[in-house]
């Protein structure tokens, strides 16, 4: 557990952090958030999150004036007196409090929470792992380009891979994948990489981004397009990125083996590059 939270301008102990019984992120799941990855002391891929998280205060009207430097100060503060050198930042941006009523008052302020947790990552070395996966239905919301607290429906899915003992449930949308609960899903066929497009069926990954980049490095051919259940059972390799898994390589998907179970060499190689521009910058 951390030592300390940032809520609305003040460092409070942990345990005693607290919003509102009104607040309409409790009440309305009116919020959003971010979740940034902290390796070896370094904020991982920052001004993309930032810039993100921009984004979803816009598209959702919530009046934050965002301060890119203060919000920096106030992660590096945080995680000094949480001791934490790897871990995640979470950041959690509110509506604000207001009494209960679906319409919004236009001029609330809006509620700011930020902590840290400690965290070990999944990275290229004799620890690397592979992990399974299931499908499962997507059912959530048009809008999921947005990076709201919405996730429900993605907490649904979760919940049955972790009975299903497996890492992740990757989502089908009418017999085509859009994502992972909480990660964006790729595969490599021949040398051919593929993921779902950036559109409001997905949300546009921080690791995806750095990724596209990354890719410009390599001999592969970057597709971006929509990939069916079949296609995806059928490729040579799969894997997934998030924030907080980096890249991962998926090794089984329902009852079926990718790559005969193993990790592919595309997928490894992409995770050494990613990470050691993670370590590098």
């Amino acid at each position: 557990m951390p030592n300390f939270a940032y809520i609305n301008n003040k460092f409070i102990n942990f345990r005693n952090a607290k919003i509102h019984v009104e607040d309409r992120g409790l009440q309305f799941a009116d919020s959003v958030y971010e979740v940034i990855a902290v390796l070896n002391d370094n904020l991982i891929d920052l001004d993309f999150h930032l810039k993100r998280l921009k984004y979803s205060l816009k598209e959702l009207d919530i009046k934050y004036k965002l301060n890119q430097k203060d919000l920096k100060r106030i992660f590096l503060n945080l995680l000094k007196k949480n001791k934490t050198s790897n871990g995640i930042i979470y950041l959690q941006i509110t509506r604000g409090v207001q009494y209960r009523e679906h319409k919004y008052e236009n001029k609330l302020i809006p509620t700011l929470i930020i902590y840290t947790r400690n965290k070990k990552f999944n990275l290229p070395g004799k620890n690397f792992k592979g992990v399974n996966t299931i499908t499962h239905e997507d059912l959530r919301w048009k809008r999921r380009d947005i990076k709201t607290v919405n996730l429900l429906p993605n907490i649904i899915a979760a919940n049955k891979a972790k009975k299903m003992k497996a890492y992740e449930a990757i989502l089908l949308q009418n017999g085509k994948v859009t994502e992972g609960t909480s990660s964006n899903i790729w595969i490599i066929k021949k040398n051919n990489l593929i993921t779902h497009p950036a559109n409001t069926d997905i949300l546009k990954g921080v690791t995806r981004t750095s990724i596209l980049k990354i890719i410009k490095k390599t001999s592969l051919k970057l597709v971006e397009k929509s990939f069916t259940h079949k296609q995806l059972l059928d490729a040579d390799e799969v894997f997934l990125t998030s924030s907080g898994s980096f890249i991962t390589p998926i090794l089984k998907i329902d009852k079926k083996k990718i790559n005969n179970g193993k990790i592919g060499n595309i997928t490894l190689k992409l995770a050494e590059m990613y990470s050691k521009s993670c370590m590098h910058g």
